[in-house]
């Protein structure tokens, strides 16, 4: 089968087979004119190389059958001029594309695909950084060295100093790493945006950044019994509820501050886990109190834990009210609102149960997660057992 076929004049097309496929006659370096010949006609198009990947343009229909016009019609020297002027507009279109541009087209994106006007806010914040260092730059202009000495520079390696242990310095270290990975992260997400829609044609300065490797270490904090019951103590108005809540049921800060009156079923939650799918949250003796207390007279749309002023929690809200509880508990390690549901994980592992009711509970779609936070925890059950 030709690849590579003499196309400039009727007789010459004439004599080729019709096929799906495009004959391809190269008229300059990455660029070659395509013809398919049809049963019913025969078409042109244009096959730019840009060193990555193909890109195909349709051109028309080929003046086999029909005269040519210059508008639909088009003869071998149209499609020719036609293809040759093709890695010219290829270039104008990605030369003039700053980081800037970029962000904002992701943000744009990003707000029509997203629910969670939450996350979206925290990776304005951390593209932020991204556009004041890299923002009037041409994203086809950016260097493998300069992304990635910027995103080293997000590091901030500890100072030395005697009052603290080589592990805890190392710990700070690692923390530092997955905060620059996360920040890295999203950046990347962004660049990877341009290079999809085509406003740069290659993806490699960035792609070649690899990220701090072994600093995603799961959270090992868990509270127990004693500290929980301090700390709710110490919680006032709604955020216990709050509190409450999330160490009754394991729910993530998203899910319980959307959740509605309607969702509690007598023994369970209803919690909606995409646009179409749901799982069922079995609750336990003290769950089941909690939220008839909760619900009690209140209409199914009602927000089930609204904040003091009947609006859902906002993450700084959570954020401040955990600190303040923190401060009154005097707990003896630092205490985050997501080591809340994290400790109603512990004690199902602490009461002997197995990774697969652990997973269920947490709407796992299997027990690796499980396993990657209460490893030590199961194990410990598990020595127990033998």
């Amino acid at each position: 089968m030709p690849t590579n076929v003499n196309l400039e004049t009727r007789e010459q097309r004439k004599a080729l087979d019709p096929r799906d496929a495009p004959y391809y006659k190269d008229v300059a370096k990455g660029v070659a004119v395509g013809y398919r010949k049809g049963v019913n006609g025969a078409t042109w198009s244009v096959r730019v190389f840009n060193g990555n990947r193909y890109h195909k343009t349709q051109i028309g229909a080929a003046d086999d059958t029909v005269p040519a016009d210059g508008l639909t019609v088009f003869v071998w020297k149209d499609a020719l001029r036609i293809a040759l002027a093709e890695p010219a507009k290829a270039d104008a279109y990605t030369a003039k594309y700053s980081v800037e541009q970029c962000v904002a087209d992701y943000l744009t994106h990003r707000r029509a695909r997203t629910r969670s006007a939450e996350s979206l806010k925290i990776d304005e914040w951390r593209l932020k950084k991204f556009v004041e260092n890299f923002g009037d730059i041409q994203v086809s202009d950016l260097t493998t060295n300069d992304l990635q000495r910027w995103r080293d520079r997000l590091v901030t390696p500890p100072s030395v100093d005697p009052a603290i242990t080589e592990a805890q310095r190392r710990d700070r270290l690692r923390a530092s790493q997955g905060s620059a990975n996360r920040i890295w992260s999203i950046c990347r997400a962004a660049l990877n945006q341009a290079f999809r829609t085509g406003r740069v044609d290659a993806d490699l300065a960035w792609r070649r950044i690899q990220p701090f490797h072994d600093v995603d270490e799961p959270r090992k904090r868990f509270l127990s019994v004693a500290e929980a019951n301090r700390l709710l103590g110490s919680c006032k108005g709604p955020f216990r509820d709050l509190a409450q809540a999330a160490l009754l049921t394991g729910l993530r800060n998203g899910e319980l501050v959307r959740l509605t009156v309607g969702q509690f079923q007598k023994t369970r939650l209803e919690v909606p886990t995409g646009k179409t799918k749901t799982r069922f949250v079995p609750l336990t003796a003290q769950g089941v109190t909690h939220f008839k207390k909760l619900t009690k007279n209140r209409a199914a749309a009602d927000l089930a834990l609204p904040n003091q002023d009947g609006k859902p929690w906002t993450r700084r809200q959570i954020a401040q009210g955990m600190r303040d509880a923190c401060a009154v508990a005097n707990l003896d390690a630092p205490t985050t609102f997501y080591d809340l549901p994290r400790s109603y994980g512990s004690l199902l592992a602490n009461a002997h149960a197995n990774d697969a009711t652990i997973a269920h509970a947490f709407g796992h779609a299997d027990t690796r997660m499980s396993r990657r936070h209460y490893a030590h925890l199961l194990d410990s059950v598990v020595a127990a057992e033998l």
